[in-house]
């Protein structure tokens, strides 16, 4: 997967020096995107392998430029990619949730990093603009060999868990921000095969 970065990284490079060759670029960017989105998964076995810090950087400067509503940046991250944190943070949902308690593992699928993203609740369209950050940070982690998995349940559990509330105020989200959801990220352990898609939520309309 980090073949997807490396022949990214040329054409845009090529597109710098040589702007006047549009259409060949088009089209090599067309088959290198096309090919990362239809090969990403979501990840839930990861390695024990941590994701560097210049690595997460990276991810998140390519997150928080994407589209957002009369660019207004309605959101806040927090990312915690310390273990202990987030074995807190799990055993507390589960003293919480019995019913989680039975789950192998941490709630995150022990991965090496969360992302915890809230969105403005004072504008109607936050949640939208969340949903564009978080897409582009899952694709530029799998064009890095990095897979991902997007997760509302352990967030629900965090908000509702008086053993997390200590925890859920240490993230340190600003006054009117709301948790809406995380990324868990790592180094793939698993090939999943893609799951059908229905098509027929999609139609042209005359």
């Amino acid at each position: 997967m980090k073949k997807f970065a490396y022949l990214l990284l040329i054409l845009t490079l090529a597109a710098c020096s040589c702007p006047n060759t549009e259409q060949p670029q088009q089209t090599d960017l067309a088959a290198a995107f096309d090919s990362l989105a239809m090969s990403r998964r979501s990840i839930r076995q990861f390695s024990p392998a941590s994701i560097s810090r210049d690595t997460l950087d990276l991810l998140l400067r390519h997150g928080i430029n994407a589209p957002n509503g009369r660019n207004l940046q309605a959101y806040e991250l927090r990312v915690v990619d310390d273990a202990e944190l987030l074995a807190q943070i799990s055993e507390a949902v589960k003293h919480d949730n019995p019913e989680e308690a039975r789950a192998e593992g941490s709630i995150f699928f022990d991965a090496k990093c969360v992302i915890f993203i809230a969105n403005d609740t004072s504008y109607d369209m936050s949640q939208v603009d969340c949903g564009l950050l978080g897409e582009n940070i899952i694709l530029s982690a799998w064009s890095l060999g990095i897979g991902s998995c997007c997760m509302a349940h352990p967030v629900r559990l965090m908000k509702t868990s008086p053993a997390c509330a200590p925890l859920l105020e240490r993230l340190g989200f600003s006054q009117g921000y709301n948790l809406l959801y995380s990324i868990v990220l790592g180094y793939p352990e698993e090939q999943p095969e893609a799951r059908p898609r229905k098509a027929a939520m999609v139609k042209y309309v005359d």
